[in-house]
Formats: C-alpha cells, sequence, structure tokens
C-alpha cells in the first residue's frame, strides 16, 4: 500500500512541480525577451469571432505607447511572479507533508488492529454509551469525503489525459497530474484543459481547439458535478457547498493535507453535533414521559 501510495500520488506531483519549477524562469525570460524585441499582435487575433477586431486595435493601440505599456506590463508580471512563487513553494510543502505522511501510514497499516483497540478504549472512557456511534460516524465521514476528493480528482485527471492524448497536446501526463492537484479547487482544472485549448489555436489547430474546450466542459469539470456529490453521501450528509468551505479552509489552515482534512473535520462535527443533539432529545423526551403522573383511577403498584 505504501509503495502504491507513492507511485500514484507522491512521485507524479513531485515530477509535476519540478516540471513547473523548471518552465518558471523560462518562461519570466520569455516574456522580457518578448518586451524588449518589440511585441506584436497576432494577425490570428482577427479570426476570433465578434471580439476579434476591436481586441487587435485596442492592442495595437496599447502597444504604440511605451510608456503605458511598460506600466502594464510591470502591474501585471508582478503578480504574475509572487502568485507563480507561491504556488511553487505550495507544492514543495505539500509534497514535504505527502512524504510525512507516507511515513506515518506505514505504521498504522502494519499496526492498525492495536490503534484500533486503543481508539475504541479511548472513545468508551470520553462518550460512554455513544462509542460505538461515534466512531462509526468518524469512520463513515472520514471514507466518504476522502473517497469524494480524492475519486473526483482522479476521474478528472484520467478524464484530462484521455482528452490531451486525443488532441495531441504535449506534456499529457504532466497536465493531468496537474488537474489531479487543482481538481480540489473550484475551476482548477479550467487553468489546464483552457490554456490546453489556447495553445491549440495558436498553433492553427482550430478543431482541436475546439474540440478541447467541449471535452473538458463537458466531461473533465462536469464530473464534479455528479461524481462528488454521488460518492460523499455514500456516507455524509453534508452538502456541497460546506465541501467546498472545508477544502478551502483545510488548505488554509493545514496546506495541503487540508484538503483532506478541512473537509473530515467540517462534516465530523456537524455529523457528531447531530448526534448529541439526537441523544439530548431522546433523553429529554425519556424524563418527561417518566416525570408525568399516573392517572387517578390507575392501579398503584406497591
Amino acid at each position: 500500500m505504501l509503495l502504491l501510495i507513492l507511485g500514484l500520488a507522491v512521485i507524479p506531483i513531485s515530477l509535476f512541480a519540478d516540471a513547473v519549477g523548471e518552465q518558471l524562469p523560462a518562461l519570466t525570460a520569455a516574456v522580457k525577451n518578448w518586451s524588449q524585441g518589440g511585441i506584436h499582435v497576432p494577425e490570428q487575433l482577427k479570426s476570433v469571432p465578434v471580439v476579434g477586431e476591436r481586441a487587435y486595435e485596442q492592442l495595437n493601440s496599447l502597444l504604440a505607447d511605451s510608456k503605458q505599456l511598460a506600466a502594464v506590463l510591470q502591474k501585471t508580471l508582478e503578480p504574475i511572479g509572487k502568485l507563480s512563487l507561491t504556488f511553487v513553494r505550495f507544492l514543495g510543502d505539500g509534497i514535504a507533508q505527502l512524504l510525512l505522511v507516507a511515513f506515518i501510514v506505514f505504521f498504522y497499516y502494519r499496526d492498525g488492529d492495536r490503534i484500533a483497540a486503543v481508539i475504541r478504549q479511548i472513545s468508551q472512557r470520553l462518550s460512554g454509551q455513544m462509542s460505538s456511534e461515534m466512531l462509526s460516524i468518524i469512520t463513515d465521514t472520514t471514507r466518504s469525503v476522502f473517497i469524494g476528493i480524492v475519486g473526483t480528482a482522479a476521474a478528472q485527471g484520467l478524464a484530462a489525459f484521455i482528452g490531451f492524448l486525443i488532441a495531441g497536446v504535449p506534456g499529457a501526463f504532466l497536465l493531468s497530474v496537474g488537474t489531479f492537484v487543482l481538481s480540489v479547487v473550484p475551476m482548477g482544472p479550467v487553468l489546464f484543459w483552457g490554456g490546453a485549448a489556447v495553445w491549440l489555436y495558436l498553433q492553427g489547430e482550430t478543431g482541436w481547439a475546439i474540440f478541447m474546450v467541449i471535452w473538458g466542459a463537458t466531461v473533465i469539470s462536469s464530473i464534479d458535478n455528479f461524481l462528488k456529490p454521488l460518492l460523499i453521501a455514500r456516507g455524509s450528509t453534508l452538502s456541497l457547498g460546506l465541501i467546498f468551505l472545508g477544502v478551502l479552509g483545510g488548505v488554509l489552515a493545514f496546506g495541503f493535507i487540508g484538503v483532506i482534512l478541512g473537509p473530515v473535520l467540517l462534516a465530523l462535527g456537524i455529523s457528531l453535533g447531530r448526534a448529541w443533539m439526537s441523544a439530548q432529545n431522546s433523553q429529554s423526551v425519556q424524563v418527561t414521559v417518566n416525570a408525568v403522573p399516573p392517572a387517578a383511577d390507575a392501579p398503584r403498584v406497591p
């Protein structure tokens, strides 16, 4: 299992982070050379329906004014550079956390039965009669959220890989790994299949660009709309909006591992709160029934 985790998760994400890190300096140098050597608006922009002609004229007028162009490039490149560095650091931290998790997971797989027995004893001491119900909620919620998020990400990554292969996009495997990583973020996969469609269009492959847009919108992105709620609903009643809130909050609070930990903690808190309220209501009803005095004509039991 540990080798499977390393082969399917840690190694592909590491390769993706390495590829992104190698391309960032080349991209920055290309943009600088492009701006210093003179920027020319491609004629293909005119062929874009509705907005092509107007966009071509606006860009030409912008490029004619060097001061305005320099200001625009400065405002654009600085946030992009900071965002790129933040993204690379985020991936690096995530890989380090994944390696730590993989190390800990080995001992959980080896000593899982003993750990489970200790957890049952602790739960019995803390929650008493609610012990079995609480453990059942923890198990079902954790499993359903994990399968829902990771399963949907894997399905989107596989669909993206098939689409990239069909359209002839280079680096299909790394792009599909990136789709897998960012599929937990709303609109994350669009960055990859949308970027592939733009690249195909700039290469003159208009038909394949249209195919990539259709495939991305109807297959890759639509998987998230029906598969994730279906998988999560198997063991948790958490709504999709709360799942997204748990993912974003988990990433901000715990880093990359918060993608899984955030929704689990949120769903677990809500589920345990409902169970506790249900138990409180049942006890209140029982106390009320016991407090009702017997009727006057009812026989008295000594």
